[in-house]
Order: C-alpha cells, then sequence, then structure tokens
C-alpha cells in the first residue's frame, strides 16, 4: 500500500539517497557518491530542521520508493501581498520499478496542496524532457520572464 508522509529531519539520509539515484541516472554524478551523499544529507537536515525545505516521502508498505522536496524561498513584499513566499520543486525521483503508477503525480499532488495552504503563489522546477509531460498535465507551463547567469 502506497502512503506519503513529510520527511522530517531524520529522513535527510534517505532524501540524500534519491538524490544521489536521480544525479546517478542522468548522468551527472561526477564526483564520489560518498562525498555528494554526505552534502546532500547535511542541507537535508539543516533545510528541514530550519523551514527552509518542505520534502514528502512515498512508501511501499514502509519502504521508500519515490521523494520530492520544496526550497522555501522568502521574497520581499509586493503591494497587498506582504508575506511572499515562493517555492523551487526539486528532488522528484521515484524508482525506475516503481514507475508508471502514478507515484510522482501524488507526490506533486501533495506538494501542491501544501503551497496553496502556505499561500504560495508560485511555484518552480527544472524537468527533463522524459518528465515535461507530467508538469504540464498537472498546469506548469514554460516561463520565459527570467534571465540566469552562472558567475
Amino acid at each position: 500500500m502506497l502512503i506519503i508522509r513529510p520527511a522530517t529531519p531524520e529522513d535527510a539520509a534517505v532524501l540524500a539517497w534519491f538524490r544521489v539515484l536521480l544525479f546517478d541516472e542522468m548522468g551527472r554524478l561526477d564526483e564520489e557518491a560518498a562525498v555528494f551523499t554526505q552534502a546532500a544529507e547535511n542541507y537535508f537536515a539543516w533545510a528541514l530542521s530550519t523551514g527552509r525545505e518542505a520534502a514528502w516521502i512515498a512508501e511501499v508498505f514502509g519502504e521508500p520508493v519515490g521523494v520530492l522536496a520544496l526550497t522555501l524561498e522568502p521574497m520581499p513584499p509586493k503591494p497587498r501581498r506582504h508575506r511572499l513566499l515562493e517555492a523551487y520543486m526539486h528532488n522528484v525521483y521515484v524508482l525506475p520499478e516503481q514507475r508508471q503508477q502514478g507515484i510522482a503525480k501524488r507526490l506533486v499532488h501533495t506538494a501542491l496542496d501544501y503551497t496553496r495552504a502556505e499561500g504560495i503563489r508560485r511555484v518552480r522546477l527544472y524537468t527533463s524532457d522524459d518528465a515535461r509531460w507530467l508538469y504540464e498535465n498537472l498546469g506548469f507551463i514554460p516561463h520565459t520572464r527570467y534571465l540566469e547567469l552562472k558567475p
């Protein structure tokens, strides 16, 4: 049976493990996995304990099969919107043998329910071409209003 539960700082190792799997599958794990795993675990432990991150774990019979994380970004106030928080969705990953069962979709719905409850009006993400259809079917649209510089 599938359950989706909120992650806690104690789940940092699970979130880190899935992040390693994600980057490895994309062919972008260009450093020793143990070093990257520790860095990711440290990040998630800190971010979840400080409220900078919200995350969820999908489990089947108590075993993690997928994850999703949101980085919560406070933004400067705007007129009539004095508390402004945006979210960056990342670390969306489902184990290959568990795919095509709607788990990623349920994780995204759970995260979007959270953003609505928190008054978050903008959620951004980067996605692979393989997963773009999922997000577009959920209402995400390409955005070209911002520029990016990688100094």
